[in-house]
């Protein structure tokens, strides 16, 4: 049995979590009104519920009159342009989608600014409706078509969303979060396979842990809560709820989380250094101490292993070992001697242990531009699950790929009904 399954065994005895969720009222797949706490697992509405792709309602095919897309030499020269009536929208959305499905991810994404922009242009901001309709209208039309064309769509929303962030641009960025968690919603709840379902509780956890990073916290909680909806078994899911239990000083819960997904994942250790840290502030030092011994004893060269050494030491020094503290931070600063907490944590026991001039020495032996070679091990820890994200979106962008011939062979088939749809009554 790995270490963390036995340490863990006989932490906890719970009761399950969906019952003790029910028990208090907190359903994650349920939006409730009024004042939210943010230390429990309580959704943020987010979802724009689309209708379901099959049902009696036939397929409606938008009526494309033409590929409205600008070049990157129009958008040079002309600056954005104005996306006026719902045709427009239509055949400028449609656009995009021919860039993504060509498997032109850098122009697409390029192409979808111009045309959101565009449409919003000049408006005011509860005008974002008019575009999330048009928008609707095609992933409806592509969803009863061929759901799994939506994919690469949902690819390419989730990449806006991260792009508005990155360009202060917050209403599109809701714009787009939103469009991209209803997208993940109705691919898992309508393609009808384990496949889908985990594929789409993959991107509403990525969408999740992306929200949490940028410090929307409980939209993330929200969706990531839904993500185990549909796959409970979720990793990414579950160390992001943590992440956001424990940033809000609910270690309990957080650690919680974290059992389910060490059962899940045993080695992830992001997850078991976070159940370690966890169990720590609850007075479970003798398990946590076991947990950090055990990361630090892989000889893993990552920032996971800094952290284990810094919070070893300072159980140790806590709990008045300061021998060993000191024993611990040396071997630790060997290992990475640039390590900022490592050396403030060994100067500090230094300093307890009334020795100024070697607390002094230790500082002062940080070398030069440390600290400038990207975030500290203490400072990525705070940060949240940055790398579970990034491998959730590699993974999202790789099935996208798979699937872009399909949204082409959709518009292919519009394309070449475009003449005659273009005199046809909407």
């Amino acid at each position: 049995m790995p270490l963390a399954t036995a340490v863990l065994a006989g932490v906890f005895a719970l009761q399950p979590l969906a019952a003790q969720e029910s028990s208090q009222g907190q359903s994650a797949g349920k939006v409730q009104s009024g004042e939210q706490d943010t230390t429990s697992d309580q959704p943020s509405p987010t979802l724009l519920v689309i209708p379901p792709a099959s049902g009696s309602r036939p397929a409606e095919t938008p009526t494309f009159k033409k590929s409205d897309r600008i070049s990157p030499e129009d958008r040079s020269r002309s600056g954005r342009r104005r996306f006026e009536g719902e045709q427009q929208l239509l055949d400028g959305y449609r656009g995009v989608l021919e860039l993504v499905a060509a498997g032109q991810r850098d122009d697409a994404l390029a192409a979808l600014y111009d045309f959101e922009t565009g449409a919003m242009e000049g408006r005011e901001p509860k005008e974002v409706q008019r575009l999330l309709d048009a928008e609707v209208e095609v992933v409806k039309w592509v969803g009863v078509k061929d759901l799994e064309a939506l994919v690469p769509m949902l690819a390419l929303h989730q990449d806006a969303y991260r792009m508005y962030v990155d360009r202060g641009q917050p209403l599109l960025a809701g714009h787009s979060s939103r469009l991209a968690a209803s997208l993940a919603d109705l691919y898992a709840r309508e393609g009808g396979s384990e496949g889908s379902r985990v594929l789409g509780a993959r991107a509403l956890a990525s969408l999740g842990i992306y929200s949490q990073l940028v410090g929307v916290k409980l939209q993330g909680l929200g969706l990531m809560l839904h993500a185990l909806d549909f796959d409970p078994n979720d990793a990414a899911a579950l160390l992001g709820i943590a992440t956001v239990h424990e940033r809000s000083g609910n270690y309990h819960r957080a650690a919680e989380r974290l059992l389910q997904l060490l059962k899940v994942e045993p080695n992830n250790r992001e997850g078991r250094l976070r159940m370690a840290v966890n169990l720590a502030r609850l007075g479970s030092t003798h398990d946590a101490r076991r947990l950090f011994e055990g990361l630090i004893a892989e000889h893993r060269d990552d920032w996971e292993t800094v952290v284990a050494y810094e919070q070893l030491g300072t159980l140790h020094r806590e709990a008045g070992r300061m021998g060993q503290a000191e024993s611990v931070l040396q071997e630790g600063l060997e290992r990475y001697p640039e390590s900022e907490c490592l050396r403030t944590e060994l100067a500090f026991v230094l300093d307890v242990e009334k020795e100024p001039k070697r607390s002094l020495a230790v500082i002062l032996k940080l070398p030069d531009g440390a600290g400038q070679r990207g975030p500290s091990a203490r400072r990525r820890y705070g940060m949240g699950p940055q790398e579970t994200y990034d491998r959730a979106l590699a993974a999202l962008h790789e099935n996208a790929a798979t699937r872009v011939a399909r949204l082409a062979r959709l518009l292919g088939d519009t394309g070449r009904d475009r003449q005659a749809a273009a005199g046809a009554p909407r």
